[in-house]
């Protein structure tokens, strides 16, 4: 669905509510079912960037092996030889 079809949709979804709701009990209701909807989608997904710890020790352990990894003394190392030779 493109993003123009999501957002006639959406506008067709708020001209019925507009339209159709007489009272604050049914809006009420509305706005129940909208937060319980909405509470079970972001509950079925989880957030992204989170990992397991275990996916996180893995991921660690895979970067440890990487030859190109750098301790934080030897990038500032790097960085004052680099400096030091522009002078």
């Amino acid at each position: 669905m493109t993003t123009i079809e999501l957002e006639a949709r959406k506008a067709l979804l708020v001209k019925e509510i507009l339209t159709d709701i007489n009272s604050e009990d049914m809006l009420d209701k509305l706005a129940g079912y909208l937060k319980r909807i909405k509470k079970a989608a972001t509950d079925s997904q989880p957030a992204p960037c989170q990992y397991t710890r275990e996916e996180m020790q893995s991921i660690l352990m895979e970067r440890e092996k990487d030859p190109r990894r750098y301790t934080q003394e030897q990038v500032i190392e790097k960085m004052n030889e680099l400096i030091a030779s522009w002078k």
